[in-house]
């Protein structure tokens, strides 16, 4: 039987931002999670624990292997953000992207787990092989309809947008992925899955993104930048002889890129 990633308590990514506005402080509106129902293929919830950002969500008890200290749940959904999780933003690709009842853009890199982008939010459905197409119809905001509607399609940072505008562009003088792949020094495998992503989205979810002006390989150094700033910024921030706020600038320009926003 196909297996879901172990039970695990989900770690915090940051704090929650705050914006201001008519001289107050406002928090940032509450991220919405999502689930599959109180119960889901008979199955009631068991695990549910998360923070203000992300949240995880089981379904079922799992049977501990003889000799193995872990095991594995029948179905399990994780909300996070789309900054945090996105498909241009993972270095591994998804072998089948596509919509999901009316807007949701569905990743999946494996028969037991999937992708779906929801407005802001990126929804993770890890389940058994023969539950996950009853898994994805049951996706719905935690708290909200009693019954799965349309799904909005996701909204992702302006550098991931970027990132698409990369191989539309030149896909509309070259006539192959491996050319455009050769024109910006991607793989054919990527070039393919950013087309496919733009087309999925719409021209209209481009129309107003400049082309990216950084180079890939600056991409990928300013991504390994923001890696190692995760949990020792001030390190990072001197041992480059930068200031914090100068290290943030560079970040934020592969923002939705590394795994970390």
């Amino acid at each position: 039987m196909a297996k879901t990633p172990r039970i695990a308590s989900v770690a915090a990514l940051g704090a929650v931002l705050l914006a201001f506005a008519a001289g107050s402080v406002a928090a940032d509106p509450p991220a919405t999670f999502y689930w599959l129902g109180p119960y889901f293929a008979g199955l009631r919830v068991t695990y549910s624990e998360g923070t203000a950002t992300e949240k995880t969500i089981s379904y079922g008890d799992c049977e501990l292997p003889e000799g193995e200290g872990g095991c594995s749940v029948p179905a399990q959904v994780q909300s996070t953000s789309s900054c945090n999780r996105n498909p241009i933003g993972l270095d591994r690709l998804p072998f089948r992207v596509f919509l999901l009842r009316g807007g949701g853009l569905a990743a999946q890199y494996e028969s037991t787990a999937v992708d779906v982008g929801v407005g802001n939010r990126t929804v993770t459905v890890y389940a058994d092989y023969e539950l996950m197409g009853a898994a994805l119809r049951e996706v719905r905001p935690e708290g909200g309809p009693e019954e799965p509607g349309t799904l909005a399609p996701p909204v992702y940072p302006m550098p991931v947008l970027r990132e698409l505008k990369r191989v539309t562009v030149p896909a509309e003088r070259l006539d192959s992925a491996r050319a455009i792949a050769k024109a910006t020094d991607l793989t054919p495998d990527e070039v393919r899955l950013r087309l496919r992503i733009a087309e999925l989205l719409g021209p209209a979810a481009l129309a107003h993104v400049p082309a990216p002006k950084m180079s890939i390989a600056t991409v990928e150094r300013l991504r390994q930048l923001s890696f190692n700033a995760q949990y020792e910024f001030a390190r990072a921030a001197r041992e480059r002889g930068l200031t914090k706020a100068e290290l943030r600038t560079k970040i934020d320009r592969v923002r939705g890129l590394a795994g970390d926003c």
